[in-house]
């Protein structure tokens, strides 16, 4: 149904989400950050179409549903540059589409551009009924291209309650996704430090319990990823995590359901990624996330 006020869909919106969160267990600020990521990204396709790729945990989410792990975040991916980010973000500002919620965006700072590329930072408030409703951070990453066509997704079906249906993205596709991640983990050992990434290994290890892959085209989007960074060659074999993993890791893993043991989450991540890496079978191989195996 549509509400008559702006006022009245945020009464209903906050009894609905507090609701689904005690149904689901789903933390009451991950769904408060799903709708606002939403709502954000409705504008910036309708202001912008193909011009933003939704990339990291919130793109998992669009895969997984809300039993992802939670994320403060918003990562996206443009072939531009800032200033015509910049100038899309404030169009977005002034978009009214009768959803109730108004948005201020503000860049914020550059960010380290060593694991993922020239990138900059936003905040966000979102706000219904002339207050705020949730605060956001948007990191926008700039000139690498996916190597594949961006996947449309849909989010999250948060809104339908007011005749508000998900928005539709171009997302990275997960073959992408896994080589991003393994660029990310394995960048800090190149250059002689441990990863602090915790949350990239974790990533990796739900994924290969998900989804199936294919051996082509995964090997072909770590080369080009690695290609395109240019930061360091793809390892032989996945590195094992820091000793000091171990809190973080069990933390990541119960809010995802997965064995808390970071020894078992980097086992099965090379068991994922190790022939891949070293050539071990083929380009017709298939990935069986139920087995853990690759066949042929």
């Amino acid at each position: 149904m549509r509400y008559a006020s702006a006022g009245a869909f945020r009464t209903a919106l906050e009894r609905r989400l507090l609701t689904l969160a005690q149904q689901t267990g789903v933390p009451l600020v991950r769904l408060r950050k799903l709708v606002a990521f939403d709502r954000l990204l409705a504008r910036l396709v309708a202001v912008a179409p193909n011009r933003w790729v939704l990339k990291g945990a919130v793109a998992l989410h669009f895969r997984i549903g809300l039993q992802f792990r939670s994320t403060m975040d918003l990562d996206l991916g443009r072939h531009d540059d800032e200033q015509a980010a910049t100038a899309d973000f404030l169009l977005a500002q002034s978009v009214d589409l009768g959803d109730y919620f108004r948005f201020a965006i503000q860049r914020m700072s550059k960010l380290d551009a060593l694991v993922e590329g020239a990138a900059v930072r936003y905040h966000v408030t979102a706000e219904v009924d002339r207050r705020p409703f949730e605060h956001v951070t948007v990191d926008v990453g700039f000139g690498n291209q996916p190597s594949l066509e961006p996947e449309l997704l849909r989010g999250p079906d948060l809104l339908s309650f007011a005749d508000i249906s998900p928005t539709e993205v171009p997302t990275l596709p997960l073959d992408q996704h896994v080589a991003e991640k393994v660029h990310a983990y394995t960048c800090g050992y190149a250059a002689g430090h441990s990863s602090s990434r915790t949350k990239d290994l974790i990533d990796l290890v739900l994924i290969a319990s998900l989804f199936p892959f294919r051996a082509d085209r995964l090997r072909s989007a770590l080369r080009a990823t690695f290609d395109a960074r240019g930061t360091h060659p793809p390892p032989a074999t996945l590195p094992p995590p820091p000793a000091g993993w171990g809190p973080a890791y069990r933390k990541l893993a119960a809010e995802l359901g997965l064995q808390p043991e970071v020894s078992i989450g980097y086992q099965r991540a090379a068991a994922f990624l190790d022939p891949i890496l070293g050539s071990a079978v083929s380009d017709a191989a298939q990935w069986d996330p139920v087995r853990r195996t690759w066949s042929p």
